[in-house]
């Protein structure tokens, strides 16, 4: 017992002198206590003397602590913001032009024979090609058909962010290699130089980043990239980058490409041509199924033959714009070979039936058959 009140008599001791020599030293410590010291003044009615001894202690404190949060809040902001930066992967607000880099952006009605494209680099400046074949349009100096061509380079900037999925930014350039209009004959074909259809009378275009919902696209833009009908489309976001040139209401779709050139490989882009006639050949050949009369018929074979005589165009005019002089010479002569075959074949066929209501729809599928076919013969020159 003596023991116990003897430590209790020490401890008490201890206490009191170091309660009397804390002086200035104490108040450095004063943020600490602080808290406590504000509720009992509030509840057991501290003087408001004693609070007016301490305000220009307790205020420079004060300062002290929120410049020390100050500082922490901006090294942690600091710190998320450049997490965020390096977490951008195409969604966000740290997304730029670099994320387009292997994208090329395509531009067809998908069933015709013309195209453009186009690639952006990581500064916004992009190159591109325009092109549409009409073998069939021939002249005095210009046997092997028509090609009209356009290569363009210009530059998008101000890309600023619309919404977690969409960005616009404005065309800032847009310049030719030839300019529009002109015309030259180069290898018995005719080359008419043309402007960049889908990019050349916009100003303001939207990019559409994969994720986005189709459904609250603008259907001026989904009509050119296959999402025309809501009812019969099967996805419900894009697995792609989106273009849309808002004032001429015209859109791109995109693919991925490993290879470092503009659109990939020709055979590549022949296969890719080739791939959207057979998904369009499938859809006609429903079509004509359903015909009720001969008339909804042979309208229907029609629009199948249509589907494979444009494919053809687009695939002769890729073949003549990247095969060598040599190559290009030799397929043109048997190509000129092939079309007189096709058209003997055709009226022969059409014979067992003349001047019956069926003849069109006969000449019709034999001429689809033969041009389907060539139309993969062809495909092989770009091996």
């Amino acid at each position: 017992m003596k023991k116990r009140i003897f430590l209790a008599a020490v401890i008490l001791v201890m206490t009191c002198v170091s309660a009397c020599g804390k002086g200035e030293e104490g108040q450095e410590g004063a943020s600490i206590s602080e808290p406590l010291t504000e509720e009992l003044s509030s509840e057991e009615g501290a003087p408001a003397e004693a609070g007016e001894d301490n305000s220009g202690e307790e205020a420079a404190e004060g300062e002290g602590q929120s410049q020390q949060k100050e500082t922490e809040n901006t090294g942690a902001q600091q710190a998320e913001g450049g997490e965020t930066q390096g977490k951008a992967d195409g969604v966000g607000s740290e997304f730029g032009f670099e994320k387009l880099s292997g994208w090329v952006f395509y531009f067809s009605s998908g069933a015709g024979a013309w195209y453009t494209e186009l690639s952006i680099s990581g500064d916004g400046t992009f190159k591109g090609h325009y092109q549409d074949a009409d073998m069939g349009d021939t002249g005095e100096g210009y046997p092997g058909g028509t090609l009209y061509y356009s290569d363009f380079t210009g530059r998008f900037e101000q890309l600023e962010k619309i919404d977690e999925f969409t960005y616009k930014m404005q065309l800032a350039d847009l310049d030719f290699d030839r300019q529009p209009e002109q015309e030259e004959i180069i290898d018995e074909i005719l080359y008419v130089y043309s402007t960049a259809y889908g990019v050349d009378g916009g100003d303001e275009f939207y990019l559409y980043l994969p994720g986005a919902k189709v459904a609250d696209l603008p259907e001026e833009y989904r009509q050119w990239v296959g999402y025309y009908n809501l009812e019969a489309v099967t996805e419900t976001e894009l697995s792609f980058y989106g273009l849309y040139n808002i004032k001429e209401q015209n859109g791109f779709s995109s693919n991925l490409y490993e290879e470092d050139s503009l659109s990939g490989s020709l055979s590549e882009r022949i296969a890719a041509e080739i791939h959207d006639a057979e998904e369009r050949d499938e859809e006609l050949e429903a079509k004509a199924r359903e015909a009720a009369t001969q008339t909804d018929m042979n309208l229907a074979e029609a629009e199948i033959l249509k589907n494979w005589d444009d494919t053809l165009n687009t695939v002769w005019g890729m073949l003549m714009s990247e095969l060598d002089a040599k190559t290009a010479e030799d397929l043109k002569k048997e190509e000129l070979a092939w079309i007189a075959a096709k058209d003997a074949e055709v009226a022969e066929a059409g014979k067992e039936c003349e001047g019956g209501s069926i003849q069109p729809l006969i000449e019709a599928s034999m001429a689809a058959e033969l041009t389907r076919e060539r139309v993969y013969e062809l495909a092989k020159y770009a091996k």
